[in-house]
């Protein structure tokens, strides 16, 4: 049906004219119609979402795009920066196995080391397969900060948040192009895809981050790992350069970050407290095979 309601409306573009109100009534009543058949629900926060993407269909794509991002990357598969890399990694994915247990267990959980010492990042696509860069590595200060940030990358996977993303640009790309066809007018269709952009898409990213953030707290948490750090980092990164432009940025700025952490943070302590007196994240191996603390 979805299909039909294109092709239907590519077809008018040469027998009517409409106004871009009634264009955007259209594309609104589309996007709602299958929002309403593709609605999920994020593991861990409740949020619901819009995501046209089965799991088994975004592990493909992750899969793909990871092969592709490795081709000409450099790559460390030995050594103390690696073997940190996989240490914290085991933990990280046993704990999301634990917490989020439906989603994680349709991944992967691969950890690859990229060496660049000029990039401070980490990401993981959709499936599991994530990358720390040898930069990031050199820059936190504790296995603590690190385990942080892979958490925090591990949170988008398990949120789902890029099939989130590529149905959000395909319906901002819908809505752009409906404009246009109204108006036969391609500035106006490029303008309105700049006013989602700002509108829609970015705050929709930085929801996403910040839901990141509050999930990777948990996560390193249950890894055995002290969830404090992420206050210490961010003030840290806020120091060397954060973007404090919070309106058209894909991240919060440092200090609403930190905010947020820190009304997360008497739960996420309390719950690595929780866990290190249970002595599950004390080894790696394992911790792998760990049960999740009980409730008190």
């Amino acid at each position: 049906m979805i299909n039909d309601s294109l092709c239907w409306l590519h077809g008018t573009s040469t027998r009517a004219r409409f106004t871009v109100a009634t264009a955007w009534t259209m594309t609104a009543a589309l996007v709602l119609f299958t929002a309403v058949t593709a609605c999920t629900t994020v593991s861990g926060t409740g949020r619901k979402q819009f995501n046209v993407y089965s799991t088994s269909q975004e592990n493909a794509m992750g899969a793909q795009a990871y092969q592709e991002e490795m081709k000409d990357t450099k790559i460390i598969s030995e050594g103390p920066v690696f073997d940190r890399v996989q240490k914290i990694g085991v933990r990280i994915a046993a704990a999301v196995k634990q917490r989020h247990p439906e989603i994680a267990n349709t991944m992967v959980w691969k950890w690859t080391v990229i060496d660049d010492p000029n990039v401070v990042n980490a990401w993981m696509m959709p499936g599991g397969y994530g990358a720390v860069y040898t930069g990031l590595v050199s820059f936190v200060q504790s296995d603590d900060e690190l385990a942080i940030v892979m958490g925090h990358e591990a949170a988008h996977a398990i949120a789902r948040h890029g099939g989130e993303r590529m149905t959000q640009g395909a319906a901002a790309q819908l809505g752009a192009t409906a404009a246009g066809v109204a108006t036969d007018s391609q500035a106006i269709a490029q303008g309105a895809a700049m006013g989602l952009q700002a509108g829609i898409l970015l705050p929709y990213s930085r929801k996403q981050e910040s839901e990141a953030d509050e999930l990777g707290l948990f996560i390193a948490a249950q890894a055995g790992y002290d969830p404090r750090a992420a206050i210490s980092l961010w003030r840290r990164m806020q120091s060397q350069g954060g973007s404090a432009i919070e309106f058209l940025s894909t991240h919060p700025s440092e200090g609403t970050r930190i905010e947020l952490l820190q009304e997360q943070m008497p739960q996420a302590y309390a719950l690595y407290k929780r866990t290190r007196v249970d002595g599950t994240a004390t080894d790696a191996k394992n911790f792998a095979n760990t049960k999740p603390p009980a409730s008190k």
